[in-house]
Parts: C-alpha cells; sequence; structure tokens
C-alpha cells in the first residue's frame, strides 16, 4: 500500500533518529508534526519544504511518489467530478467517478480510491450503495481515523434505509466521540457528523439534541453554497498554478483545502436540517424574524424531496406573524407538490384553514379544517389533529352550530385516545 505524507515523515523522521520535538525546530511544535504523522492534520507547503530542509531531502519526496504531478492531478479530476455531482450532472459524472476509482487502485492510492467510492455511494441507493459503502470501509481500512470516519454517515444512512435507526445514531455517536477523544478534531470531519446528528435526532422527533449538534455544526460552516463553491474553484487554480510552477508541496495543500471544501458542499441537505432545527428553537423562543431566516435558508438548500415541508412550515410561521399575503403565496406555491392522503398534506389543509381564518373567511376555514381532521385521524396525524380540532370546532360554534362542535371535538378526543361516553 502506498504511504501518507505523515507516514513518510514519521518514516524517514526514526531513520534519521530525530524526536517530533527536534523536526519541528523553532517554527513548528512537537505536537503539529504528530498531528501530520497521525494524518489529522494535512501540512502546509511551507511546513513540508522546513520538514524536507530538516530532513534533508526534496520535498517531493514527502508525497510518496515518484510522480507527484500524476497523483495530483488525479485528485483534481476526482474534485472536478464530485462537482458535477453537486451540479445535478449524476448521470455523466457516475462512469467517470468510476474510472478515477479504478485509476487510484492501478495507483494504489487507496484514499482517493475510497473516496471515489463514497460519492458513488452518496449518489446511488438500495443495494449499490451498500455495496459502495462496504467497499469503501475496506478500502479506507488502513487510513487515519479522520478519514476512515468519512464512511460513518453512509454507513448510517444504510442502516436508516434497514430500519435501525436507533444503530444508525448509535454509530453517529460513538464516531464523534471517538474523534474528540483520541485527539482527531479535524472540522470538516466534525461538522459532518454533526449535521447528520443533527438531521437524524431531528427525524426522531428529538428537537433538544438535534438543535445541539445544528448549533455545533453551523458554527464549523464556511458560508452557503455559491460561497463554497466558489472558494473551491479558488484553491483549484491556485493547485493548477502551483502545478505549473512544479511547487507540488503547494499544490497538495490546495488540493486538500479543495477536498474539505467539497465534503461541506456535499452536507448542504443535512445542513438543511440544522437550520430547521435552529429556527424551531427560536420560533418557540420568539425570535420570529430568526425563526424565517433560517427557514428561507433551509429551503433554498434542502434535498427536492423535503422542500414541501419546510415551505408549509415557512409559510405557518409568516401566518403566525400576521404576513398573510406572504404565507399565501407560499402555500399556493406547494399546494401542486405536496402528496395527496400524506400527513403533509393534512398539515397543508390545517395551515389553508388558518390561513382563511385569518382572512375572515370562516365557510373556507371550516371547510379546510374539516378536511384537515379527517384525513389526520385517518393517518394518524397526531399533532396535525390536535392543532386542527380547537379552530374547527369554534368555527362551528361561531356559526351556531354547537352540536356538530361538539361531535367534531369528541370523534377527535376518541381518535386521540380518549374513552368515549
Amino acid at each position: 500500500m502506498s504511504e501518507s505524507v505523515g507516514e513518510r515523515l514519521r518514516e524517514l523522521r526514526t531513520e534519521r533518529g530525530l524526536t517530533q520535538r527536534e523536526l519541528a525546530g523553532p517554527q513548528y511544535s512537537a505536537a503539529y508534526v504528530s498531528s501530520v504523522e497521525t494524518g489529522a492534520r494535512t501540512p502546509s507547503g511551507d511546513a513540508l519544504r522546513f520538514f524536507a530542509q530538516q530532513l534533508g531531502i526534496d520535498p517531493d519526496e514527502l508525497l510518496g511518489g515518484s510522480s507527484p504531478r500524476e497523483l495530483l492531478e488525479l485528485d483534481l479530476e476526482l474534485i472536478e467530478t464530485a462537482d458535477r455531482f453537486l451540479s445535478g450532472d449524476a448521470r455523466r459524472a457516475t462512469p467517470r467517478m468510476q474510472r478515477i476509482r479504478r485509476h487510484a487502485e492501478r495507483l494504489d492510492r487507496p484514499r482517493q480510491a475510497g473516496i471515489a467510492l463514497l460519492w458513488l455511494a452518496g449518489y446511488s441507493s438500495g443495494d449499490v450503495r451498500t455495496k459502495y459503502v462496504a467497499e469503501a470501509e475496506t478500502t479506507l481500512s488502513g487510513e487515519p481515523p479522520p478519514v476512515r470516519a468519512m464512511v460513518v454517515p453512509l454507513r448510517a444512512a444504510v442502516l436508516s434505509d434497514w430500519g435501525e435507526a436507533q444503530y444508525s445514531l448509535h454509530l453517529l455517536e460513538t464516531c464523534h466521540a471517538e474523534l474528540l477523544r483520541d485527539g482527531y478534531p479535524q472540522p470538516s470531519m466534525l461538522l459532518t457528523l454533526r449535521a447528520c446528528l443533527a438531521e437524524r435526532h431531528l427525524r426522531q422527533g428529538d428537537l433538544e439534541r438535534a438543535a445541539e449538534y445544528a448549533e455545533a455544526a453551523l458554527r464549523l460552516t464556511r458560508g452557503g453554497p455559491a460561497v463554497l463553491a466558489e472558494l473551491t474553484r479558488s484553491h483549484v487554480e491556485v493547485c493548477r498554478s502551483h502545478l505549473a510552477a512544479d511547487r507540488f508541496a503547494d499544490a497538495a495543500a490546495s488540493v486538500a483545502a479543495a477536498y474539505d471544501l467539497m465534503q461541506e458542499r456535499a452536507l448542504h441537505p443535512a445542513m438543511a436540517h440544522c437550520l430547521l432545527a435552529r429556527a424551531r428553537v427560536r420560533g418557540r423562543a420568539g425570535d420570529v424574524e430568526g425563526a424565517l431566516a433560517d427557514l428561507g435558508a433551509a429551503r433554498e438548500t434542502a434535498w427536492p424531496d423535503d422542500v414541501p415541508a419546510i415551505t408549509v412550515e415557512l409559510a405557518s410561521e409568516y401566518l403566525a406573524a400576521g404576513r398573510l399575503e406572504t404565507a399565501g403565496t407560499l402555500l399556493d406555491q406547494v399546494r401542486p407538490a405536496v402528496v395527496a392522503g400524506t400527513p403533509l398534506a393534512a398539515e397543508l389543509r390545517l395551515q389553508l384553514g388558518s390561513l382563511a381564518r385569518a382572512r375572515g373567511d370562516a365557510r373556507g376555514a371550516a371547510e379546510y379544517l374539516r378536511a384537515a381532521v379527517e384525513l389526520a385521524t385517518g393517518l394518524g396525524a397526531r399533532s396535525v389533529l390536535v392543532r386542527a380540532l380547537r379552530p374547527l370546532s369554534e368555527l362551528l360554534g361561531e356559526t351556531g352550530r354547537q352540536e356538530e362542535a361538539a361531535n367534531v371535538l369528541r370523534n377527535g378526543l376518541i381518535a386521540l385516545g380518549a374513552e368515549a361516553d
């Protein structure tokens, strides 16, 4: 197997009988040398040149291959192909990434081969994704902990697909704790794990835990998709400039930065759930503007399948804030995308009923709220049912239909588990 920069540095240092403190010299610390040797940190071009001078070798030797240009060009091709996935061109990106994986294996570059497998897994499903994840685990088994940890979010996703939600959470929690315990607090990896944990906890209804991880993840993010894409392009251009000047150590540092940015860009659907968790906490605390801002940002970065639910929630916040026209526009926009006969369809009817009531349309409000109650009852959607019962009962009572109001309330309570008289 090929050596990483850190492994090569440790090997050459021990061959020369130098301690980490001696290799660090006056410019660096022994702790920094240790983090490079274990793979927790990627050394800058200046650091590689300094260490090479201390060891009496050419800086290119630390890159561990006879053709550093070929290896760096492989990295650049991998990054550019990953960008195609993120741009929605998975159909053409998939065969190209498969070729990169095979090329990396021929060059004996397990890290690049494993990363290629992870991108393929991220844009696959079912048995194909499971196969890619298993192959990535094997391929990266000899890499440092932060690199091996890259497989964990996708393994957790596979477990969730199998109905093992608790095991999925346990795997993510354990990996996060081990990286911190063992001294590998790599920002991009911590961001990834925290965002995934926030998403999983939110989907399970644990807002408190979701919000904790969401805040921790959001503190590490460097910006939205457009900002990250621009930063990635800048690092790729810098890498190419270094390659043109045969400054391979500097080019390797730019590639490492680009990899981290690509990993963060791939996270944005999970980051949408971080924003969603924070929005709910802010809404409960009375921070209406903060909640609206987070929901709007979440809507922009979420997976397409999640956008309708976030849009309905955003509309409900605008409605609560008294901004009826904005709420109405959002609900009109999302109606065609909401699948009939689902809990979201019941929620949509609840919000349409609330909007009609706020506008003074008692008849329209009653129709929407009744539809919400009936659908929620049939689906067992307790949250919608609880929130729709009272306004429907009140509307019926206000129009002199007290008996009907009482029946609606009684039947709803029975559906929620209360005993009939």
